[in-house]
């Protein structure tokens, strides 16, 4: 209409649209063509009418957006996920009730947002780390919070913010109402920094008012002032009662009632690569696919093709727990392209395990594997290969390598990190495909904890007889005039303990399996991961050369963890410098240690029935 105009002036004139004033009062060619005229009355309708659309979608958004919020402000009960990564996707996906799931993802391309939001989960698209959106979600209100992020220090960030929040809802409901009761969860991906996390919190003053350390702080304290006074022959009533009323409290300690700060007790840190390599160990341990049921039977030979996080997990459950009643250290071959780095790393972190496995670190690339070097590194015939490099790719391609150089007959493992059409079949022949974070990231394993719930019973089951013998102890001390001793630190409720001790806790538990499928051969007793869901004829207790070669390879099992944990064997027992004086041979023990051991093994029944 006006060719001839420069651009700025045709700028303004458009503009002008918006207030029905721009149109046929500019043309200056003579008569207006009627083209013309609609033209300009239809574009100054439409340029009003999409002002007053905008304004009012404008208007919409925010109201939705407050609609939006207040109804995450009345959930109660709801599951608050930070992250939607690979592990967040998983626990996403298997999370029943979507309606009680709130999303809080930063990244807005996420692919999988639209298909959650149709499945009803609340999606806020938002940054974590942000203190305003953890309050809008009313963290106190819901049933637990999840930070999957894929950063650690973001993870703790989130889990810090909240426990912020959650101290000020306290305040504001006043103190003498009951607390919330949320779980903060985080996945720390550095086991490194979990366990200084832990030791770290262990310290807070939150964790002072544990009603367990409290008594034995007292409890040790008031037996110190009681044997000085008896000592000099003073006596003191009220003392006296006090101890009395202590020694009553420990003896009558209930480990599953623990009251302890509530800040520290609400707080899970879970590896996802650990809870992985534990899965694949105790659904596809080495003796599933080879019992070895006689002394005379030949060592188990392991196989790795590839190293990633969970594959060096997988390989510590390995370490951990593959001692079986032949006696004979357990082969495990490891190749990798980059195996001196693992090499030199493997021997630093576990020092002398070599007593009790025979590792093998082979440098090479999977991929270039031949039938000539099967025969030099003699690794013929292995009882399972465990594919376990970082990427799906070369999870497929390694395998299939397997194939070829072992046939069909060699089981393979091997886990996957995304969903792909390789995981739709799980068993196929003798080759197991899935996805790890799918079987890992649900709530069971997360929240409810399954693996380690069996564990803490185990402890607690022990705790309450060390109690015990600790207050038996300090009896006898006073009786005899002798020194009290202190507490041990391992005295302490599960969410408290070192992760060493956990650790320790989690083999104990792990292992009964072993134990029993060394005993049963596979056609009396089939394979299984839960050995309380199937019948067990536990007459093999009573036979003493039988307990006796449990009692041998429970000695290996706890050996091996003491080794992972970097204690040395000295005749002169130190636990401060991790100096041990019966990490040896389990022929070389005292008779009472060795009782010890047979003792474990003959509970095997009570623990099961515990888990």
């Amino acid at each position: 209409v006006f060719p001839d105009y420069p651009f700025s002036r045709k700028m303004y004139y458009t503009l002008q649209l918006f207030t029905l004033e721009s149109g046929d009062r500019f043309y200056e060619k003579g008569m207006q063509p009627l083209w013309v005229t609609l033209t300009f009355n239809l574009a100054r309708f439409l340029a009003v009418a999409t002002l007053v659309v905008t304004i009012v979608l404008a208007i919409l958004s925010v109201l939705k957006y407050k609609f939006f919020m207040l109804k995450v402000r009345w959930m109660k009960g709801h599951t608050i996920l930070c992250g939607l990564g690979g592990i967040g996707d998983a626990f996403a996906e298997s999370f029943t009730n979507k309606s009680k799931l709130v999303i809080i993802e930063m990244d807005t391309t996420n692919e999988n947002i639209s298909r959650l939001k149709k499945e009803g989960a609340v999606i806020i698209e938002a940054n974590a780390l942000d203190t305003e959106i953890l309050r809008k979600v009313d963290i106190p209100k819901a049933d637990c919070l999840l930070a999957l992020t894929g950063n650690d220090f973001d993870n703790l960030t989130i889990i810090n913010n909240s426990l912020e929040l959650i101290k000020e809802y306290k305040k504001k409901i006043g103190e003498g109402k009951n607390p919330p009761r949320v779980s903060l969860i985080a996945n720390i991906d550095s086991r490194n920094l979990k366990a200084a996390i832990t030791e770290e919190w262990q310290n807070r003053p939150d964790c002072l008012e544990c009603d367990l350390k409290t008594s034995l702080h007292n409890f040790y304290a008031a037996a110190i002032v009681l044997l000085e006074k008896r000592k000099s022959s003073v006596a003191d009533a009220d003392l006296e009662t006090r101890f009395g009323t202590l020694k009553s409290i420990l003896l009558n300690y209930d480990p599953v009632r623990v009251n302890c700060g509530i800040d520290i007790k609400n707080i899970q840190l879970f590896n996802i690569n650990q809870l992985a390599g534990r899965y694949i160990f105790l659904n596809y341990p080495p003796d599933r696919f080879s019992r070895i049921n006689q002394p005379s039977d030949k060592a188990m030979k392991i196989l790795f093709l590839g190293f990633s996080n969970i594959g060096e997990e997988l390989l510590k459950q390995c370490i951990q727990n593959c001692y079986y009643i032949n006696k004979k250290n357990t082969k495990i071959t490891l190749i990798s392209f980059d195996g001196n780095t693992i090499k030199e790393r493997i021997r630093s972190k576990y020092k002398n395990i070599s007593k009790l496995i025979d590792l093998n670190i082979i440098n090479h690339n999977p991929h270039h594997l031949t039938f000539n070097l099967l025969d030099e590194y003699d690794i013929r015939n292995p009882e399972v290969i465990y594919i376990s490099s970082g990427e799906d790719r070369y999870q497929a391609s390694y395998s299939s390598k397997a194939r070829e150089l072992f046939g069909d007959a060699v089981p393979v493992i091997r886990p996957f990190y995304r969903k792909n059409i390789l995981c739709n079949t799980e068993i196929c022949g003798k080759t197991f495909s899935f996805n790890i974070f799918t079987k890992v990231s649900g709530r069971d394993y997360i929240v409810d904890e399954i693996l380690d719930k069996r564990a803490a019973t185990v402890h607690n089951r022990w705790i309450k007889q060390a109690v015990m013998d600790y207050v038996n102890k300090v009896n006898l001390c006073l009786s005899d005039n002798k020194k009290i001793p202190e507490p041990k630190h391992t005295l302490a409720p599960w969410h408290l303990l070192d992760e060493e001790v956990r650790e320790d806790n989690r083999s104990v538990v792990d292992h009964i399996n072993i134990k029993l499928r060394s005993v049963f051969p596979e056609k009396v007793l089939g394979f299984f991961v839960d050995p309380g869901a199937v019948k067990i004829d536990f007459g093999f207790l009573d036979d003493d050369s039988r307990v006796d070669q449990l009692a041998e390879i429970e000695h290996r099992r706890w050996m091996a963890n003491k080794f992972i944990c970097g204690w040395v064997y000295d005749e002169n027992r130190d636990d401060s410098q991790k100096k041990h004086d019966c990490l040896k041979d389990y022929n070389e023990l005292p008779e009472e240690t060795k009782e010890y051991d047979r003792q474990q093994v003959k509970e095997t029944p009570d623990i099961i029935s515990l888990m």
